[in-house]
């Protein structure tokens, strides 16, 4: 157990805009006349820049793909995400779009926050704010004119700090998370560690705040679900789901290395890890309600919650509450003790093991 690593993620995000009139009736209008929208700002050099472009996908009135330069400076376009604006017909969400972050832009790191601070910090001379979309197109050439040296930066942020700069200037205004994923990574088997503890009698699970007292009772579990790989003599990757009524919280356990070394291909979260192989995962879906649940204990606002995700502000506190929320054990020879949370668990293996 010794050499623990670990890493709190965004791993799926999309939010709930109002879009005011004027921005709904240009963006709509004429789909053929219109297959794309671009977006520019005047830079340091009395220049203008694009900062990021919206792609109509073929045939269709109402959505978008959201393209922003690549960091290489020649002149490339990465898809940032998916924008749906929601129809007319439609009552029940007339007035509202969605912006969809693309899965790969979460696991892209980008240090260039940190030096914008610090540029400002260091050039107190310079009036014009920077604008973090025009300041990615010419990277180069700031770093050149303001003469400061490069830095390095261990801290990773990745492009959920375009999302604030985005809807501003497509005059969106925020409404809701409607679905943020937080992910867990690190070496250590959860699935297994949770599975168990749920059968050990020295614990009481508590799952969706139900007490599961008796160890011999044959009463399922409810919203609770296991699911194995098996090889001709036995069951292997264990996967553990626990899903709440109405789906407000949702937890999933399991093997990523092998999700994305057999099914999904997504080799370029080992990279952003730091990790090439024994990954699990501790993944946490959250609707609307446990958000704004969370922001109205905290005392902070839904915004400052959103925009400052791409630091992992408020990331690991949140995962924890929700993890909680879901699941967590008593001591059965004191019952009205203490929670046990499942990291408490690992702690607890940990120092068996030394």
């Amino acid at each position: 157990m010794q050499g623990i690593k670990f890493k709190f993620t965004v791993d799926a995000l999309k939010v709930c805009y109002q879009i005011k009139q004027v921005a709904y009736e240009k963006l709509t209008e004429n789909p053929c006349e219109n297959p794309s929208f671009v977006f520019t700002s005047p830079n340091y050099f009395d220049e203008h820049t694009e900062d990021f472009r919206l792609r109509r996908v073929k045939n269709s009135k109402f959505d978008f793909q959201i393209l922003i330069p690549s960091e290489n400076l020649k002149g490339e376009f990465l898809v940032f995400g998916d924008l749906t604006i929601k129809s007319a017909d439609d009552p029940n969400f007339f007035g509202k779009c969605f912006i969809k972050i693309d899965n790969r832009r979460l696991y892209e790191p980008f240090a260039l926050h940190h030096e914008v601070i610090e540029w400002k910090k260091e050039n107190n001379n310079i009036s014009k704010n920077i604008n973090i979309l025009e300041y990615i197109s010419n990277y180069t050439k700031i770093k050149q004119k303001l003469r400061v040296p490069a830095k390095t930066f261990k801290t990773q942020y990745n492009t959920i700090f375009f999302l604030e700069e985005m809807a501003s200037r497509l005059g969106l205004e925020l409404v809701s998370i409607s679905n943020l994923e937080i992910a867990y990574d690190s070496n250590i088997n959860f699935a297994k560690i949770i599975k168990k503890t749920v059968s050990n009698e020295k614990y009481i699970p508590v799952i969706n705040q139900v007490k599961y007292i008796d160890i011999d009772s044959r009463d399922v579990i409810n919203n609770t679900s296991l699911y194995y790989g098996t090889t001709r003599k036995r069951p292997v990757n264990l996967a553990y789901y626990i899903k709440q009524t109405k789906g407000r919280l949702e937890l999933k356990c399991y093997n990523k290395s092998r999700e994305i070394d057999s099914i999904s291909g997504k080799k370029y979260i080992y990279k952003w890890l730091d990790m090439e192989k024994n990954v699990h995962r501790m993944e946490i879906k959250a609707k609307r309600e446990p958000i704004n649940s969370f922001c109205k204990v905290k005392k902070i606002s839904l915004s400052e919650f959103l925009y400052n995700l791409h630091t992992g502000e408020n990331l690991s506190e949140a995962f924890c509450v929700w993890l909680n929320r879901i699941i967590h054990f008593k001591k059965a020879e004191n019952p009205k003790g203490r929670d046990v949370t499942v990291f408490d668990l690992v702690r607890l293996i940990k120092e068996t093991v030394k």
